[in-house]
């Protein structure tokens, strides 16, 4: 008799990869603090929703706000930074807060507060079930700049591993709301399509750039100041040396003014970019001085 498949946890990797990061960079270590606490919240919430009797697509908004928001709130509460825990607010009935959920699932603009609270109650069962289905009522289109898989926008670009420093990889989206990643040009902007490079800038870490801000650049979800290396708002140098973040850079575009970070991983194969990106806050603090817009905030509001 064939014993029955166990599917790894698609959460070990961010975990292992979170908690090196922390214990590395102090200016992110509330972030990725409840980073780690929300990963043991969505590891419960993906297996339950694999599980026999877990929600069918059309039900999920109902099923995370009973199952999951308590306890998205309950690890906020524990282990987010002050800010963020003085915002909670009580969701005041479970019919209330199904409609967040759907709200999210559907592409709706929400408060920064709401947008959290959803987004970390559905990214565990958004791993596990048909996210298309799932996401159904969102009007965007599938594919090209937003996601095959459920029409969410890019969250971030991530450059794949050649094995030879001396190739590019391929670069691929990965979805904000869903997790998924899809192919995507090298040369176009992932917000407008543009294609001029002319228009389109990179920025990356220099050794001997300037500070990101004016003095010392602040962590807007704890009010304290970061410290780091500083940061170059110059194109890319080969010459960089001992830089925080060498395998991180920021995309950006004059056509439409956005930016997204993007994460190498032929400079990093041990990082997860999802994490990674978290941790990049002094490049988000860097692209926002320049008046720069991400496509997308990240769960944190960077």
């Amino acid at each position: 008799m064939v014993a029955p498949r166990v599917e790894a946890s698609p959460w070990a990797a961010p975990r292992r990869r979170a908690e090196s990061l922390r214990d590395r960079h102090g200016f992110v270590a509330e972030v990725l603090t409840l980073y780690i606490a929300l990963l043991e919240v969505w590891e419960q919430a993906w297996a339950a929703a694999r599980a026999g009797g877990g929600p069918e697509p059309e039900e999920l908004a109902g099923w995370a706000a009973q199952q999951v928001l308590p306890a998205v709130v309950a690890a906020t509460a524990e282990s987010g930074p002050k800010p963020l825990v003085e915002s909670l607010f009580p969701v005041a009935d479970l019919r209330a807060a199904e409609e967040l959920m759907a709200a999210w699932l559907a592409g709706e603009e929400l408060v920064p507060v709401e947008r959290y609270l959803a987004r970390a109650s559905l990214r565990g069962p958004l791993e596990a079930l048909d996210a298309g289905a799932a996401c159904a009522r969102d009007p965007s289109p599938r594919g090209g700049r937003r996601c095959p898989r459920c029409g969410g926008p890019p969250q971030l670009s991530v450059r794949t591993d050649t094995g030879d420093h001396l190739v590019s990889g391929h670069r691929m989206l990965q979805c904000a709301r869903c997790g998924e990643s899809w192919g995507f040009s090298g040369s176009a902007c992932a917000y407008c399509g543009e294609t001029g490079g002319a228009r389109r800038t990179v920025y990356a870490e220099q050794h001997d750039g300037p500070r990101v801000g004016r003095g010392e650049p602040v962590n807007p979800l704890s009010g304290n100041p970061v410290s780091g290396n500083p940061v170059s708002g110059n194109a890319v140098s080969g010459n960089a040396v001992d830089i925080t973040f060498p395998h991180i850079r920021v995309e950006a575009c004059a056509t439409c003014e956005r930016y997204l970070i993007d994460i190498d991983l032929g400079r990093d194969p041990l990082a997860v970019p999802e994490v990674d990106e978290l941790a990049a806050l002094p490049l988000d603090l860097y692209a926002a001085e320049r008046g720069l817009s991400k496509i997308t905030s990240n769960l944190m509001g960077f």
